[in-house]
């Protein structure tokens, strides 16, 4: 990874790790209310055991559960590990990001992009959904982001959405028709025409062998540990309002946007040692 940002004061750095601190904990919220259709505005911050205001000052990220130590002040229920992980994590990328990018427009705008991957990956994760409220503005954000992103050309974005839509909906039609069944959801192709959208058609093939070579992995892993991955979680997907669709995942499958944001990560902060990886890969095979 290139270090841009290795000039800037710790202090710096430590702010931007704040600043993507709080932004995860605001993602914890959209991964718990979008899929249900809820507001992520009002109300505020509630225990999700007794639905109980949380006051500011038990709402810090990542200190506010080390403090309470993993409970509800008011009802002594625990309260997940995933918030503080999600908040940790989106710290590390905020700060990931500024490295990578500097004190940038571009920054803002891959950072945003990082947001979103990580909220569509805990909501697929959770529901088997990665709903058109957050992957629809993707895409358009992203068709934008030649503005601030000047590496990306405008025809590389376009192609990039363009393909990356189209090629998952091959696949999902083809899946529709032949096999009587579904074999992609639309749900990923839409995402990755937002990704194609903010990396360009170039990286589509990085992303997507990524994302297949580490969901196959993780699902064999899962299978030879005993563990149906379509079934991992307890309860079965919700519903979406206003929808009457039953679909429940089929045996031995795994969510495929986590795969597919982990390697849009991936390629966005360690491009160039991907393409280098790539080449030497390709050159090893024909020599």
């Amino acid at each position: 990874m290139a270090d841009v940002a290795a000039g800037l004061p710790v202090a710096f750095h430590l702010w931007v790790f704040c600043v993507g601190a709080v932004v995860g904990s605001f993602l914890n919220v959209v991964i718990a209310r979008v899929p249900k259709g809820e507001s992520i505005v009002s109300p505020g911050s509630r225990c999700p055991k007794c639905g109980s205001a949380i006051r500011w000052y038990d709402n810090v990220p990542v200190v506010s559960w080390l403090v309470l130590r993993g409970r509800c002040r008011r009802c002594g229920q625990p309260i997940s590990l995933r918030y503080p992980m999600v908040e940790l994590l989106v710290a590390v990328l905020a700060v990931a990001v500024e490295r990578r990018f500097g004190p940038t427009g571009a920054a803002l705008g891959a950072f945003a992009f990082v947001a979103a991957l990580v909220a569509l990956a805990y909501i697929d994760m959770d529901t088997w959904l990665l709903p058109h409220q957050i992957t629809w503005p993707l895409l358009a954000v992203g068709l934008a982001s030649p503005l601030w992103n000047h590496a990306l050309p405008w025809p590389s974005s376009l192609i990039g959405a363009g393909v990356g839509f189209a090629l998952f909906a091959a696949i999902a039609l083809a899946g529709e028709k032949l096999l009587k069944r579904e074999t992609m959801g639309w749900g990923d192709a839409w995402l990755l025409a937002g990704i194609g959208a903010w990396l360009g058609w170039q990286q589509l093939f990085p992303v997507v062998m990524l994302s297949a070579l580490q969901g196959s992995i993780v699902g064999i892993a899962l299978i030879l540990a005993g563990r149906d991955p379509a079934r991992v979680e307890a309860p079965p997907p919700p519903t979406p309002p206003g929808s009457d669709d039953d679909w429940v995942p089929p045996k031995h499958a795994v969510p495929y946007g986590p795969f597919l944001s982990l390697a849009a990560l991936e390629v966005l902060l360690l491009g160039p040692q991907i393409a280098a990886l790539w080449d030497g890969l390709f050159r090893r095979l024909w020599s």
